[in-house]
């Protein structure tokens, strides 16, 4: 998204929600460069993201010219209402501050700073460097860190679509990895920049989005049915059953909610917001190797 810094249009990693983007979009990868935005958590395995022999969880097609080395992409391009959104977050501030709201359904602040490391300010004293946006656990192996959700919530969104060490659904074991179920993810928002004076001038917002994976069935579509849409995918934090990702999923108004835990006293009940994000086309696609383009082009 362009915005003007110092009277020049200046790009700016950000969503139409006001989010700042592009933060954890690709895993560490085994044998790879580390990514833009250092990721601290455990080392993907390349047969996740490239088709390889080696691979675990998944058969291969045949010939195996045609298949070696090639991925799975999901294009994805997602209407993004604003407009509900930000009327969604100032119908609730008298029981919460907006911007905090907008922090606990995501899990981090819109600048970026994630909840984990600063609960309570968007702007800590000491400042969070960019080498750090990433360097946080939700749950430790020892049990400690957040499970309850007091700094994040459980249900906040990159907490469900990346819930890093945390005993949740496909793990496996205890204590395993949720690896198995990782995506590279690129993103562009469509759509001029939002202007909060002009809320309704009828223009399409939304974000184009495409999913790099090798198992779409145990990556992108477990990601979406297990973690983003049930309110069961964290094992013992025992979430509302009708809780589902407030930014992404298809909630409704009679039955959404989103629960923010409180250091006493029963959580915070947020609940009537619709579905802010619809998807208007997607697609699945192989993305064959050069080396299988070179096989194709050579048969007859």
């Amino acid at each position: 998204m362009t915005e003007m810094i110092d009277g020049k249009p200046t790009h700016v990693p950000k969503v139409h929600f006001g989010y700042t983007d592009g933060l954890t979009i690709t895993p560490r990868i085994i044998g790879g460069p580390e990514p833009v935005a250092p990721d601290h958590q455990q080392a993907c395995e390349p047969w996740l993201f490239v088709l390889s022999e080696d691979a675990e969880n998944y058969h291969l097609p045949k010939p195996s010219e045609f298949w070696k080395n090639g991925s799975f992409g999901v294009f994805k391009m997602m209407k993004q209402d604003v407009v509900a959104f930000e009327n969604f977050l100032q119908s609730n501030k008298d029981r919460i501050d907006p911007e905090l709201l907008a922090a606990k359904i995501c899990g981090r602040w819109r600048n970026g700073i994630p909840l984990a490391l600063s609960p309570d300010t968007d702007t800590p004293t000491v400042a969070i460097t960019p080498e750090e946006l990433n360097n946080f656990e939700y749950v430790n192996s020892d049990g400690s860190g957040d499970p309850r959700g007091l700094r994040c919530p459980v249900g906040a969104h990159i907490r469900r679509h990346n819930p890093r060490g945390q005993v949740v659904a496909g793990q496996g074991t205890p204590g395993g990895s949720n690896n198995s179920h990782r995506l590279i993810r690129r993103g562009m928002p469509y759509g001029p920049k939002y202007d909060p004076k002009l809320p309704y001038d009828g223009i399409d917002r939304g974000l184009l989005g495409f999913f790099v994976n090798t198992y779409i069935e145990n990556q992108y579509e477990f990601v979406l049915k297990e973690w983003s849409e049930s309110g069961e995918f964290a094992g013992r934090v025992r979430l509302n059953p009708k809780s589902k990702d407030a930014i992404v999923s298809a909630n409704t108004s009679l039955q959404s909610i989103l629960e923010i835990p409180q250091a006493s006293g029963p959580p915070l009940k947020i609940t009537g917001f619709s579905r802010f994000v619809t998807t208007q086309a997607a697609g699945y696609f192989f993305m064959p190797s050069i080396t299988a383009m070179k096989w194709i082009a050579k048969i007859s």
